[in-house]
């Protein structure tokens, strides 16, 4: 057997949904295009996929990757991203499948694109949420609440902001990479929550996964 990984596009309406729905989605495209893949042994068998770093709900992405098992080792893997994208919904698009390097474990970082706008184009102008963006992200800490399997806790997301770009041009945005994988795992929205309380406006973010990126600070191949 072969292990195969598949890179992939969660775009439009797609992104609202739920990595069930997805691991659904994803499931019936893999028996339409009757790729030769692994089932699970037992009474209720069924394809055997996974996805290394699932996605927050109502965020794009442009580097998701699902895993399974090819049974012919000499599969052409060029030929299933147009199998499985004749098979998806429009929002989600295959866009390589090759021979899995990385395991899930060595994701270290992920990289988010984010767009702001104020819910009320009156209530701050993007001249004004550009300049205090810059004076939230220079503050010594930034305390918010994070949930977490045991409740609630104070963090200082400063702390974990590993690195991040400013960009007013086309609205208010900034690139950020943050710690990602099963121990450490930081979702942008905590650092946008919390600019909101900052800037005491309610704020629209798009938010887009970019890059998954392991120990070594390359892409999850």
């Amino acid at each position: 057997m072969k292990n195969a990984r598949v890179f992939f596009e969660k775009n439009g309406a797609c992104k609202y949904i739920s990595h069930l729905d997805l691991n659904r989605v994803m499931l019936r495209a893999v028996g339409k295009s009757r790729l030769d893949i692994w089932h699970t042994e037992g009474f209720h068998q069924h394809a055997y996929i996974t996805f290394a770093l699932p996605l927050s709900l109502g965020f794009a992405s442009t580097c998701e990757s699902m895993d399974f098992r090819l049974l012919d080792d000499h599969a052409d893997m060029s030929a299933i991203p147009a199998q499985l994208n004749a098979c998806l919904p429009d929002g989600i698009r295959v866009y390589r499948c090759a021979e899995a390097k990385d395991k899930p474990a060595d994701i270290d970082s992920a990289v988010y694109a984010v767009r702001m706008e104020p819910m009320n184009a009156d209530d701050i102008s993007d001249k004004e949420l550009y300049s205090k963006l810059n004076d939230f992200l220079a503050q010594p800490q930034i305390i918010t609440e994070k949930k977490t399997k045991k409740g609630k806790k104070d963090i200082d997301l400063k702390a974990y902001i590993l690195d991040c770009d400013l960009s007013d041009a086309d609205g208010v945005g900034m690139t950020l990479r943050l710690p990602a994988g099963s121990s450490l795992n930081i979702n942008p929205s905590l650092i946008v929550t919390a600019f909101e309380a900052y800037c005491g406006a309610e704020l629209h973010a798009d938010i887009t996964r970019t890059a998954i990126l392991t120990k070594e600070g390359r892409p999850f191949e």
